[in-house]
């Protein structure tokens, strides 16, 4: 609406009779759209408020994916814990027979050491 058509019609409602129950709804319509302007002109004006409006954003979506990321993390060590446990006793299979054998082995060089031992001692007192 231009300026000239503005004071048109403002003229053409001077000319008209008005009641004043139809003035005081004019009146509080004003008001109320005035209030809305006023409503939105603070809230652009609001840096800070709108700011940290977008701060509270940020940290909800934030803590979602933290969510996300800490079920994804839960689940695959979960899948790696059961493969370590499976590899681990792959291992323990593979080595315990190397370990008995290497057992013997040491009982058997430890034996023989003793024997060497006692002869050797037993050759010294003599």
């Amino acid at each position: 609406m231009t300026t000239s058509e503005n004071t048109q019609e403002s003229a053409q409602q001077a000319e008209e009779p008005q009641t004043i129950d139809e003035i005081e709804a004019e009146i509080e319509a004003t008001r109320e759209e005035l209030g809305a302007t006023v409503d939105e002109l603070s809230h652009r004006l609001d840096v800070k408020g709108r700011a940290q409006d977008k701060v509270s954003d940020i940290k909800v979506a934030a803590s979602e994916k933290a969510g996300d990321v800490k079920t994804v993390v839960t689940e695959k060590t979960s899948v790696l814990g059961e493969q370590v446990k499976h590899t681990a006793t792959d291992v323990t299979e593979k080595v315990k027979p190397l370990a008995q054998r290497r057992e013997v082995q040491a009982a058997a060089a430890g034996a023989l050491l003793l024997g060497v031992g006692a002869a050797v001692v037993s050759h010294r007192r003599k």
